[in-house]
C-alpha cells in the first residue's frame, strides 16, 4: 500500500521537474536520487548562472516553512551552493498541469533572494529593472520575516535571466 503523504510529495516533485524542464528547456533537470544524511534537495539539473540551486519540494498539510527552511539549509550546504528555493503546494491550486505548477510558492530567504537579484541586476540594466519588481512583488511568509515568496513561474523567470519560459513561437 502506497503512503498517501509520500505520493503526494512524489507528484509535487514529478510536476516541477516538468514545469522547470518546459520553462527553461533544460532536459537535465530530474529528480535526485536520495543521499540520507548528506541529501542534496529533490531535484537535479537547475542552476543559475552556471551554478546549482538546491531544490526542495513540499506538499504537506500544514505548512511548516520555518523547519522546512532549515532543511534546505542543510541541503544546500550538502550541495555546497549559496542558491536553493522551497517550492510548496499552495493550498487550492492543483499540481498537476503547468499552469498550476507556475502558480506553486517558491520560498526563498530574503538573504537568499538578495543573492540570486545581485547576480541577475549585474548581467543588463533590463535585469536589474526586473529585479526592482521581483523584489518587489515578493509576499511575506506568514508568520516568518524572514522567509518571501513568488510564483514559481516569476522564480524560473529569475533562472532564466529574464527571458521567456518554455518554447519559443
Amino acid at each position: 500500500m502506497v503512503n498517501p503523504a509520500k505520493k503526494k510529495g512524489t507528484s509535487l516533485e514529478t510536476w516541477t521537474v516538468r514545469y522547470l524542464a518546459w520553462a527553461l528547456q533544460d532536459t537535465r533537470i530530474d529528480r535526485m536520487p536520495l543521499h540520507g544524511n548528506a541529501d542534496q534537495g529533490d531535484l537535479i539539473g537547475v542552476r543559475f548562472c552556471g551554478e546549482p540551486v538546491c531544490v526542495e519540494c513540499k506538499d504537506t498539510k500544514q505548512p511548516n516553512y520555518r523547519k522546512h527552511w532549515r532543511e534546505l539549509l542543510v541541503e544546500m550546504a550538502n550541495m555546497d551552493t549559496p542558491y536553493g528555493v522551497l517550492v510548496q503546494h499552495r493550498k487550492g491550486v492543483g499540481v498537476k498541469s503547468l499552469r498550476g505548477m507556475a502558480s506553486q510558492m517558491a520560498i526563498l530567504s530574503v538573504d537568499v533572494l538578495e543573492r540570486f537579484l545581485a547576480v541577475f541586476s549585474e548581467l543588463s540594466e533590463e535585469n536589474a529593472l526586473f529585479a526592482v519588481r521581483l523584489r518587489r512583488e515578493s509576499k511575506p511568509v506568514p508568520n516568518n520575516p524572514t522567509l518571501v515568496w513568488m510564483p514559481l513561474e516569476r522564480f524560473a523567470l529569475l533562472l532564466n535571466c529574464g527571458l521567456p519560459l518554455g518554447l519559443s513561437e
